[in-house]
């Protein structure tokens, strides 16, 4: 059976499906090409001594060698298509098979140059990311394990909060979202992980899933802490979300709370390998409805259960499987958020998330911590 030659140029800080195929974290782009099985990677003086000691590839090239000869052809400036063009020559490859995200001007200058670029639409472009191996399952339990702490020092630092009128106070101080997301950050920083666009959303704020939140952070309303950064040392993600209130909360809140706690008991009930994912989020949307939450246009906006119940994690904070209205089957394998909400601009939001592994008859847990409504030490 032949195999397809792949190509990417990309930078593997940006690009998940480079960093898994090569383990090398490197922040410019660079020439990646598989051809036969083997794993070709060319790079820059500046990393090459590095990648040849920790990139796990057949070969790497030297782009400065390659540079040499594209200037030997009187060039007046060397582009990394030239170096592409001289490698892939070299190799005899006159088709490669690219990303989707593959940038156009890179394939526009291989057509010019007699190449076939076929993109692979598909997501990942390595299908076996979607089947995480034991190794891997092991990194994103430890992402998850910093991102449990730092969930428990947020809902500690609101618990702790004195209330004022209809505000929250901590060691004298005004309690706010910037203030809860900069703890989180700094901690998740100590321990070896990049945290970006933590949520620390209260009251109105939390009605949208993905207002980052802002301002003072009131008692007897919800505050939506969703935190997921990503490991520095493996480049696997973590994500979790609770949602907690220092105070009291309203009925109506607290029947949103036991809704979605439940829609995800439920939801986490049916993952199991051969599963549809369709048919998990339908049974929860029909769950909520028979709770009396109702999605739609509510005033004008999005209401209700607004998202999907869950997404793939891994390399990136969302990859396929996505647990919504596809007909995407689960795998053993697959790693998932579960994550149903309720948002509804009168009463707030309320969304809670783990991390499980789909296993053959059923999943497992990688989260560890308390679901409560009420914020408690």
């Amino acid at each position: 059976m032949k195999q397809d030659n792949y190509l990417i140029i990309d930078t593997s800080e940006d690009n998940a499906d480079l960093y898994y195929r090569t383990g090398f974290f490197v922040p410019d782009p660079v020439i990646y090409v598989e051809h036969r099985g083997k794993k070709i990677l060319v790079l820059s003086d500046l990393e090459i001594d590095r990648g040849r000691k920790e990139a796990t590839v057949d070969r790497v090239l030297s782009l400065t060698e390659y540079q040499k000869r594209v200037l030997a052809r009187k060039v007046k400036k060397v582009k990394l298509i030239d170096v592409a063009d001289l490698v892939l020559g070299d190799l005899k490859i006159k088709t490669v098979v690219v990303p989707g995200r593959f940038s156009v001007k890179y394939a526009d200058g291989l057509r010019e140059r007699g190449y076939k670029v076929i993109p692979r639409d598909e997501e990942p472009f390595f299908e076996e990311r979607l089947r995480k191996t034991p190794r891997e399952i092991g990194m994103i339990r430890d992402a998850m394990k910093e991102t449990v702490r730092a969930m428990d020092l947020a809902v500690k630092m609101i618990a702790s909060s004195e209330i004022r009128g209809n505000r929250l106070y901590l060691n004298g101080r005004l309690l706010t979202s910037e203030g809860v997301k900069g703890e989180i950050n700094s901690w998740l920083s100590r321990k070896g992980l990049t945290a970006s666009h933590t949520i620390v959303a209260c009251g109105a704020h939390s009605s949208m899933p993905h207002h980052r939140g802002e301002g003072p952070i009131y008692a007897h309303k919800p505050v939506v802490i969703d935190i997921f950064p990503r490991s520095q040392a493996s480049g696997y993600f973590g994500d979790m979300t609770r949602t907690v209130v220092r105070g009291e909360p309203s009925p109506e809140l607290v029947k949103m709370y036991d809704a979605v706690l439940r829609g995800q008991k439920l939801a986490s009930g049916m993952i199991k390998a051969g599963v549809r994912v369709k048919d998990i989020h339908t049974a929860v949307v029909d769950y909520f409805r028979s709770r009396g939450f109702e999605t739609g246009i509510i005033g004008g906006r999005a209401q209700g259960f607004i998202h999907s119940t869950g997404h793939g994690l891994g390399l990136e904070i969302h990859e396929p499987p996505r647990i919504s209205l596809g007909d995407e089957v689960l795998e053993t394998g697959n790693v998932v958020t579960v994550e149903p909400g309720l948002y509804y601009e009168k009463t707030g939001g309320v969304r809670i998330e783990d991390v499980v592994v789909v296993e053959k008859n059923g999943c497992a847990n990688l989260t560890r911590y308390p679901k409560k409504l009420l914020a408690e030490l």
